[in-house]
């Protein structure tokens, strides 16, 4: 409340007492009443100004408050995320069961130098996918001399990769490897194309192997 307003409150309350005293101007004093009101409400709406100001610059602070939350949730999602996308899921196998596999069957590699995520099951001798993603997998494999060895990457019973090897006077290896995208449950394993009663996979302190590695979710 300025000095002006107060002092024009005061002045009219003065010449309400003096006009109401003598009674002497009804006019006077009824204009009187209507500019004090006016005044007094001028007074009010100064302070609901001011109160206003007051309460914007809160919401003002709260909106920056809760923009920060929003800035560190989200900052934190995208570290989260970051580490999602770092998901480790590799393996490498060795020593196949049987060195003589027939026709279809699932060569099983039975010792593993890596198995992170637990993805490969040297029992059964598949990889399960455990998230959707880009895969790599490659198959080194050394035969026996006069032998030929007819083996392929399978996702799920199809072949996405296959070969085979013959020496005639020498024991030998080749390598396969293929890249595919894999939905998570699915299933990759190697399986034997061609079987034989002779022994087939020569396999000498982890000679021939089976790996994957997750590339990209």
């Amino acid at each position: 409340m300025n000095m002006i307003n107060i002092c024009l409150i005061f002045g009219l309350s003065l010449l309400l007492l003096s006009a109401e005293g003598k009674d002497k101007n009804a006019e006077l004093l009824y204009e009187a009443k209507i500019l004090n009101n006016i005044i007094r409400m001028e007074l009010k709406m100064e302070v609901m100004a001011k109160e206003l100001k007051k309460t914007m610059a809160k919401v003002k602070t709260f909106t920056e408050y809760q923009k920060k939350i929003y800035e560190n949730r989200t900052a934190t999602l995208h570290v989260l995320k970051g580490r999602q996308n770092n998901t480790v899921i590799a393996f490498s196998a060795y020593s196949p069961v049987d060195i003589s596999p027939a026709t279809n069957q699932i060569i099983v590699w039975q010792h593993t130098r890596l198995n992170e995520g637990n993805a490969y099951n040297n029992t059964l001798g598949t990889f399960k996918a455990p998230v959707s993603g880009l895969y790599y997998f490659a198959v080194h494999a050394c035969h026996y001399s006069s032998q030929t060895l007819y083996y392929a990457i399978t996702l799920d019973g199809f072949n996405i990769a296959s070969t085979y090897k013959y020496d005639q006077k020498n024991q030998d290896c080749d390598s396969i490897s293929t890249v595919t995208m894999m939905r998570a449950e699915q299933r990759v394993w190697v399986r034997c194309t061609s079987g034989s009663s002779a022994n087939q996979l020569w396999e000498s302190t982890g000679r021939s192997s089976f790996m994957g590695v997750l590339l990209h979710l």
